[in-house]
């Protein structure tokens, strides 16, 4: 008996110490049951079959890649979110959009945490539900026609349910090549497109991401001149597999990024 208790307090005294030096692993969160394509359109999905198809990109579960000076993950199946340079951290733990070290500017934030992920994600992230698709007239952007579907989301989706995008996709390949988008979030216009083009596209774990974002002015109809010297994407890196979730969470003393008063 006496051994037995002994045993047993050995056996609490290793719990207890496991407890405490083991380190605590945040939840990873259930893949969302959802029907993805249900809403799909066939000129929609043929853009996305160009790309990898969007069965492979739904298996996907972290994305990561450097631009501009920053570092991103996000934990692609619920869209958790970091940003992280050398300045400051911005995260999104799945609730909160959080900036660290704390920041009196860390509303602005709530609207660039993810903008450029948007963007790189593209065609794929328009795959989500609550996205409606409306197959238009062909365009001539640079001398050359190409498809046009445009994409508008329903109420309360996202942040900015007023933005529209419209995907320009080569006729014969079903690649997309530009993309013109409307920013609406805080109360800009919704009416005037902006123009990005999409350049050295790679293939990474069976989907086709692009290496290069340039802007282009676009007025009337007509593409301009290029506005700067576009984004461009290093060290990207796809996997199956959910990242640690620990990244997410906000730490203590973190500012939280509000939305902007209607």
């Amino acid at each position: 008996m006496k051994n037995l208790i002994a045993a047993t307090m050995i056996a609490l005294l290793i719990s207890c110490e496991a407890k405490k030096t083991e380190p605590t692993v945040a939840e990873v969160p259930a893949t969302p049951e959802v029907d993805y394509t249900a809403h799909h359109v066939p000129e929609v999905t043929a853009v996305f079959d160009a790309h990898g198809g969007f069965d492979t990109w739904s298996t996907l579960k972290s994305l990561s890649y450097d631009m501009g000076g920053s570092t991103t993950l996000t934990e692609l199946q619920n869209r958790y979110a970091r940003i992280e340079s050398e300045e400051q951290t911005v995260g999104f733990d799945g609730e909160n959009v959080w900036v660290y070290p704390p920041s009196e500017d860390a509303d602005r934030q709530r609207m660039r945490y993810n903008l450029m992920f948007y963007f790189y994600a593209f065609p794929f992230v328009v795959g989500d539900p609550g996205v409606n698709y409306d197959v238009l007239p062909q365009i001539e952007l640079a001398g050359k026609s190409y498809n046009q579907v445009k994409i508008a989301y329903d109420a309360g989706v996202g942040d900015a349910p007023n933005d529209s995008y419209i995907i320009c996709s080569d006729p014969e390949t079903n690649k997309m090549e530009w993309l013109l988008y409307t920013a609406t979030f805080g109360g800009a216009s919704k009416d005037k497109y902006s123009l990005i083009k999409y350049e050295d596209w790679q293939n990474y774990g069976g989907v086709t991401l692009p290496g290069k974002l340039q802007w282009y002015t676009y007025e009337d109809g007509v593409v301009g001149e290029p506005r700067g010297s576009g984004r461009t994407f290093e060290n990207v890196q796809v996997s199956t597999e959910y990242p640690s979730m620990d990244k997410f969470k906000m730490p203590e003393g973190a500012s939280i990024a509000q939305l902007p008063a209607e």
